[in-house]
Formats: structure tokens, C-alpha cells, sequence
């Protein structure tokens, strides 16, 4: 091989070996940060959040115990025994929503039109002793979840169209101190409102601000377990758009001073964001756990995580925010509808990447439209790609029949001057002028397609449309890698015959085999979609390379001087 090859030969190796750090830096697959613990068995069907100790709950009208010595003048007393929990369930087209009288909140959460691993509905939150959202005090002393709340409401159904549903939650402390929580269901949004207000916010012993929390940690939802926690992070909108998953020794406790404007937890594919309508919240505290479990023999850094909003509050008197609680999918369009930045959740790349991820997410749903299988709308994708691209490939192909025309006199100049580099590479470049090929040409048609395959690895690995979305045959999830590597295989033995007509220089041979050998292997790992394009444009490519090739070109004329 000549010096040229051996480089690119090189640059394959380095980008194989650290294409973990480079994915990373260009945003395809997430960073790990997690310094988890200790290593535990655990089933491998479903990953729960470590259970809390449960906490004593008051009745309506009964003080619940503080700490006097932090907070003070509290009306919050202990009782003797806990009262009954009552549950209902609000059913609507995209939600079951499960709610508690005590603490007055949600206490499970099933996202009704996404499938758990393929079997079963997706659950975003789900705990025995806790509720969400939850309130405390800055220090603590106190939370909501202690709370037993009146409710008058059963189990309902919400069909599509029907008017929103109310339900109000109330809490009296007997002293003067009332909670109210209400929640508004639309039937065809996932986004609830939630309005809460304390009055004589004195008799509880707040202290200058409440924090509103959401504590319960979402399962992990797809077949790759240990992937899915990869994206599992405290999120928020302050000045940007910030994702906290900054593991000390297994342990998560960042702080943010400053107007937020919307919290939550996210995962893969679906998140839980508390968006204040009021007015923005002056903090955030992010809080959580990992730890090493094993499921089905492998090690998995689970997390447990929680977050809070900090909201100011005047020390007596009466407090009251709006909320809207986003629980759902994230859905670029439907994130971007809310114009609050929540459409950074999707994880779309990096800055040169993002544009390509939204065009691309933008045209593919649109031709889904007309041809409702995702694996022929991503062949057709690879048809309209490489029609644009058509006038770039032409000139390559062109340039590549150019320089082969001109090899034998680049192999005369070579001979001629190689005592003499300088003098050679005037020559060259003399040669290259006077029949008008460019060496670099041939590269053009790379130049677009660098960004627009690591938009498709985005908008295929992270897009909630390509979860669980099929093909046919052994292709069932477009988002995950093939199962059986018929597509890599396939790919790279296109890939080989390209380049076995390409490369005339017997200087370069090996790149025949070096090159589609290292591409192959490291798409073994990519989701079958992004796998499935590149075979439809290698096999487009392959068909336009033949005719091009037989068909007749200008011939090149030297000017000898």
C-alpha cells in the first residue's frame, strides 16, 4: 500500500478502537458518569425502585408530628393508628392514572398505548408508599405523603373527546392550615394540571419555600436494560437545557440556584416533568442512587433518582401555584407544542447533527402517512437520499474514470521525477489541471452523508417513533440491532463489491477488504434501521456504479507540454 492508504488504514483502526468516546462526542449514544456500588442478584423481569420506610399518615383534622426543634410553630401531630388507603383509577385513551388519599397524589402511572418489552403496557411510576408529585419542607421535617386527604372520587372512565375531569384532594389540619391538590385530566393530552394551595401556610411550619417533588422512579421499559438506564437522568430547563446524572460513590445530590422552569426524570423513550405555570421556580435539587444488580447473569448499574422544584412562600397567610405534570412519550412534535424547551429531551446530537435529526423526524412520519411500515418508508428515504445526491455520485464516479484514464501518465511523472518530490508534485498538479480531474473529488458525496448517518443513528436509536417498530420477517424493532446480523452481513458484502470496483490501484487493494470488514463489524451494534438504509443505498449505489461505468464518458485529453 502506498502512504495514502496506510493513513486511511490507520484512521479506520483509531476510529474503531475509541468509537466509544467519539459516539459520545457527537452525541449518538449517551456518556456513562455512574460510579455505582455494590453488585446484588435481582429479577430480571422488572427493576422497582427501592421501597422507602413507610411513614406515619394523619387523618384530616389531626395534627402530625414535627420536630419541634427545626420546625416551629407546626400543627402536625403523631396518631395512633394509620388510617385505610383508598385508591381510584382515571382511565383515559393514552393514561390509567391511580391516585391515593394518602399523600393525595398519583400513585401509579400506565402509559396506555406503549407496550413494556413488547408485552404488557408501560408503567412511569409505581410505588407503594409514595405519591407524585409530593411537597416537603426546605428541611425535610415535613412532607405531604405523611398526609391522609378527603376525596370524593371512584373509579372513571374518560373516552376520547370527553370533558376534562376534576379531582380535588383537601387536607385540614384543624388549626387553620388547609392543603388543596387539584388535578385536571384531559382525556387526549398527557399533560395534567395540577393547582395547590396551602392556607395558613403558619400552622404548618413551613419555612421560606416548599419543594415539589417527584420521587418515584420510572422501571426500565426496553429489552436492553442496561442501555435504557444509560438514559435515565434528572432533567430540567434553567438558562439551557441540563440532564443530572453526575454518580459520587453511587450518589446523585446536585443543586441549581436560579429561575427553572421545568423538572423532572426522564428515561429512554419517556420522561415525567413538573412545568410551573405561575411562575418559574427559584431552584432545583436533584437527588438519587445507582448500584451494580445482576439480570439474566449480567451486571447492570441501576438508578433510583428523584426531582424537586424550589418554590418560595411567604411565611403566613396563603400560597398557591399552577402546574401542568407532563407524563408521557418523548415525542418531538408533541414537546415542542409546549414552546418551553421540552423538546431537548430528545437527544437529537450534537449541534452540526441536530438539523439532519429534525428533518429527518419531520419526513419519515410523513411518509409512514402513506406506507405504514417504517422499513419500506427507510428504503424509500435511501431512494430520495440518493436521488439528491445523484449530481455529486456522478461527478465522483466520473473523477474515479478520470484518474484511471490518467495512470499511465502518473506512472510516466512518477519515474520521471521521483528524485525530485517538488518537481513531482507540480507535475501532478499540471497533469491534474490539463485534463480536469480533481483527486478530491470522489469525496463529495461523503461530505453529506457523515452527518445525515449519525442524524439516522440518533432519530433511530432515541426516537419514540422506531420503538417497536417492524419490518418484516426476523426484523422486528427498527431501533434495535438485528438480532440474527443478516442485514451487517449483507451490508458489508455490498460494501466489498463496491469497493472491488472501485479501487484499481493494486497500491490500495487491501482497502477492498479493510474497509467494508471494519464498517461491518462495528454496524453489528447499530439499530437494524440505520443498518437497513445503508444496504438500500449501498445496493442503489452499486446499481448507479454499474451504469455509469458502462455508460460512455468523455474522453481525457492531456495537453503535452
Amino acid at each position: 500500500m502506498d502512504r495514502k492508504s496506510i493513513a486511511l488504514v490507520v484512521l479506520l483502526v483509531v476510529v474503531l478502537i475509541f468509537w466509544n468516546q467519539i459516539a459520545v462526542w457527537l452525541g449518538v449514544i449517551p456518556p456513562r458518569s455512574e460510579q455505582p456500588t455494590q453488585v446484588t442478584p435481582a429479577d430480571t423481569t422488572q427493576v422497582q425502585p427501592a421501597a422507602p420506610v413507610q411513614t406515619p399518615v394523619t387523618a384530616p383534622g389531626t395534627p402530625a408530628a414535627v420536630d419541634s426543634t427545626v420546625v416551629k410553630p407546626a400543627i402536625i401531630a403523631p396518631i395512633d393508628t394509620l388510617i385505610p388507603e383508598k385508591t381510584f383509577t382515571i382511565t383515559t385513551p393514552l393514561h390509567a392514572l391511580t391516585f391515593s388519599n394518602h399523600g393525595g397524589g398519583l400513585k401509579k402511572i400506565v402509559l396506555k398505548k406503549y407496550r413494556y418489552k413488547g408485552d404488557g403496557e408501560v408503567v412511569l411510576a409505581d410505588d407503594p408508599f409514595k405519591v407524585v408529585p409530593d411537597f416537603e419542607t426546605s428541611n425535610g421535617a415535613f412532607a405531604g405523603r405523611q398526609l391522609v386527604y378527603t376525596c370524593d372520587q371512584a373509579d372513571r372512565d374518560l373516552p376520547p373527546g370527553a370533558p376534562s375531569q376534576k379531582i380535588t384532594f383537601v387536607y385540614d389540619n384543624g388549626a387553620g392550615g388547609i392543603i388543596t391538590k387539584t388535578y385536571t385530566i384531559n382525556p387526549d393530552r398527557y399533560d395534567i394540571d395540577f393547582d395547590f394551595s396551602i392556607a395558613g401556610v403558619e400552622t404548618f411550619g413551613f419555612e421560606r419555600f416548599y419543594r415539589l417533588v417527584w420521587g418515584i422512579t420510572p422501571p426500565p421499559t426496553e429489552k436492553n436494560i442496561k442501555d435504557d438506564f444509560g438514559y435515565f437522568k434528572v432533567v430540567a430547563m434553567t438558562d439551557k437545557h441540563v440532564e443530572l446524572d453526575d454518580f459520587d460513590n453511587g450518589v446523585l445530590g446536585d443543586t441549581l440556584d436560579g429561575a427553572t422552569a421545568w423538572a423532572g426524570l426522564r428515561t429512554k423513550y419517556f420522561t415525567a416533568v413538573m412545568i410551573p405555570r405561575t411562575r418559574p421556580a427559584e431552584g432545583l435539587l436533584a437527588q438519587g442512587t445507582t448500584r451494580e444488580e445482576m439480570f439474566d447473569g449480567k451486571s447492570v448499574a441501576t438508578r433510583t433518582l428523584s426531582a424537586s422544584l424550589d418554590m418560595a412562600m411567604p411565611a403566613q397567610g396563603t400560597v398557591g401555584d399552577s402546574y401542568s405534570l407532563y407524563v408521557g412519550p418523548i415525542h418531538y412534535k408533541t414537546l415542542k407544542g409546549y414552546n418551553i424547551g421540552l423538546e431537548e429531551l430528545t437527544s437529537l446530537g450534537w449541534t452540526i447533527i441536530k438539523p439532519f435529526s429534525i428533518a429527518i423526524i419531520w419526513l419519515l412520519p410523513k411518509i409512514y402517512a402513506l406506507i405504514p411500515n417504517y422499513g419500506i418508508v427507510v428504503l424509500i428515504f435511501s431512494l430520495l437520499v440518493k436521488v439528491i445526491l445523484y449530481p455529486l455520485t456522478r461527478k465522483q464516479i466520473v473523477a474515479m474514470a478520470r484518474m484511471k484514464d490518467l495512470a499511465p501518465k502518473m506512472k510516466e511523472i512518477q519515474e520521471k521525477f521521483k528524485q525530485d518530490p517538488q518537481r513531482l508534485n507540480k507535475e501532478v498538479m499540471k497533469l491534474y489541471k490539463e485534463a480536469g480531474a480533481n483527486p478530491l473529488s470522489g469525496c463529495l458525496p461523503l461530505l453529506p452523508q457523515l452527518p445525515l448517518f449519525f442524524a439516522l443513528f440518533k432519530v433511530f436509536q432515541v426516537t419514540i417513533e422506531f420503538r417497536g417498530a417492524s419490518f418484516a420477517g426476523w426484523i422486528t424493532d427498527l431501533s434495535t440491532p438485528d438480532p440474527y446480523y443478516i442485514l451487517p452481513i449483507l451490508m458489508t458484502v455490498i460494501m466489498f463489491i463496491q469497493q472491488k470496483m472501485t479501487v484499481t490501484d493494486p497500491k490500495q487493494k487491501m482497502m477492498v477488504y479493510i474497509f467494508p470488514v471494519i464498517f461491518g463489524w462495528m454496524s453489528l451494534n447499530f439499530p437494524a434501521g440505520l443498518v437497513m438504509y445503508w444496504t438500500g443505498f449501498s445496493v442503489l449505489s452499486l446499481l448507479e456504479q454499474l451504469y455509469l461505468i458502462k455508460k460512455p464518458q468523455n474522453p481525457v485529453t492531456v495537453v503535452q507540454g
